[in-house]
């Protein structure tokens, strides 16, 4: 499971395990949370169930290919 960094669950006491929950909190303070390898990858394979703006998917992207992921496209 992918962890969340408490500074953006300020409103749980524990974060939920959901991780569509997870992945849309992480993307919705992607970059200045979640720019390491393991958290990108797991955005991207997420990328489509996501509601963040198309720039947001796109940056996503581009640490995607920065760390030379597969479906980085």
């Amino acid at each position: 499971m992918i962890p969340v960094p408490k500074e953006i669950v300020w409103d749980y006491a524990v974060p939920p395990e959901d991780e569509r929950w997870r992945a849309q909190r992480l993307a919705e303070f992607f970059p200045n949370y979640g720019r390491d390898r393991d958290t990108v990858q797991f955005l991207l394979t997420r990328l489509a169930d996501l509601k963040i703006p198309d720039e947001n998917k796109e940056l996503i992207r581009m640490y995607a290919r920065h760390y030379a992921l597969p479906d980085a496209a």
